[in-house]
């Protein structure tokens, strides 16, 4: 899908977005969100795009929000865990100004066809494609979050039409390499993994080494990725406008 830039409004009544992420030890994976960031404000003329981070890293959203400017949030999250109910929810209740807080960015029909386009691009689809998908995800101890990641699973299945599920990186069963053994002990025998994450680091070098045939990138600034936040911030920023 393609969203236009914004052009209705004057720019000094365009509220602020504010795009939170967990954050990450990874330069490489700090980088490709910062791409994310940038891609989004091309898409946002105008708009001031902000980046910040509820875990390892500064400035968090609490400090970007004190200052009281109308904002949306968006949680650059994949699945709502503790991180979307606790932080970025509680730092959006604490704000002494307007805050319009939109839902987090999995479960999105984009994610599914930027999850494609991953795969394309590591030769997973197609004729010479696998024959079983296993969903490589962070992993949460919330069995929402777990729910909507399986759910994503069955989403993806219909679209590739190969057997999909859900495996994990921590916190939550099957793991990566599990799901990626339970296939091929049912007779698949070319098993990729459909990297459910946004950047890299931790969680996709343990991904990338679980022993699929073939492993997808990080979603990270894919266009589909970058149309989700400029359409969740238009859908929530209505109310903020002045």
């Amino acid at each position: 899908m393609t969203t236009n830039a914004l052009h209705a409004e004057p720019v000094a009544e365009r509220p602020r977005l504010l795009l939170v992420a967990h954050g990450t030890r990874s330069s490489t994976g700090r980088r490709e969100l910062g791409r994310v960031l940038v891609e989004t404000r091309k898409k946002l003329d105008g708009v001031d795009c902000r980046l910040a981070w509820v875990d390892v890293q500064a400035p968090g959203p609490d400090r970007i929000l004190a200052d009281g400017a109308p904002t949306v949030v968006v949680p650059a999250f994949l699945a709502r865990g503790f991180h979307v109910t606790e932080d970025v929810d509680g730092a959006c209740g604490r704000a002494p100004g307007p805050v319009a807080l939109a839902p987090h960015v999995g479960g999105e029909p984009e994610i599914v066809r930027a999850l494609v386009q991953r795969l394309a691009e590591a030769g997973a689809v197609g004729a010479f494609g696998p024959d079983a998908v296993v969903l490589g995800a962070a992993g949460s101890r919330d069995e929402s979050s777990q729910a909507e990641t399986r759910a994503l699973a069955s989403a993806l299945e219909r679209v590739l039409g190969v057997p999909v599920s859900a495996g994990f990186a921590s916190a939550a069963t099957p793991t990566v390499a599990d799901a990626i053994t339970g296939f091929r002990e049912r007779g698949h025998r070319r098993v990729a993994v459909a990297t459910h994450l946004l950047a890299p680091g931790f969680f996709a070098d343990r991904i990338a080494a679980a022993g699929a045939d073939v492993t997808s990138p990080p979603l990270g600034a894919n266009p589909e990725i970058v149309d989700l936040i400029v359409r969740l911030y238009l859908e929530n920023s209505t109310d903020l406008i002045r």
